[in-house]
């Protein structure tokens, strides 16, 4: 089994998580690690990209989802969310808990079209 990673794209602004295995303990600790580095950045927004391409392992309550997304969903801080899937299940429960919570929110199918989509929508990010 492949752990799940985040870690900063753009340092302070971007953070990438990849997402292989998500059980309802996993999804909860990386949602506490991805805000974690939320809160670390010295910038107003910071902006998060969810890759779920090789996802394996899907999560299987609702209610265990949304007691795992609030702290982050509910931060002020949080930029945009972009999903990164093919995955119709994932699509429906990334757009489900996204509005539970006013995020601002995209789905997109590759890394290429969220950084594409993110650059369009904040001039001060400067990507790699």
């Amino acid at each position: 089994m492949t752990k799940n990673t985040v870690d900063w794209l753009v340092d302070n602004h971007v953070i990438l998580s990849k997402i292989y295995d998500w059980d309802a303990g996993g999804l909860a600790e990386h949602m506490i690690e991805t805000n974690n580095l939320v809160n670390s950045s010295d910038l107003p927004l910071v902006h998060t990209l969810w890759d779920f391409i090789d996802m394996a392992t899907y999560p299987t309550s609702l209610n265990d989802i949304r007691t795992a997304i609030k702290p982050l969903f509910s931060n002020e801080r949080l930029g945009w969310v972009i999903v990164i899937s093919n995955n119709a299940m994932i699509s429906f429960l990334s757009q489900v808990g996204s509005s539970m919570y006013g995020v601002r929110y995209y789905r997109v199918k590759t890394l290429e079209e969220a950084l594409t989509y993110l650059k369009a929508r904040d001039s001060a990010l400067s990507l790699p």
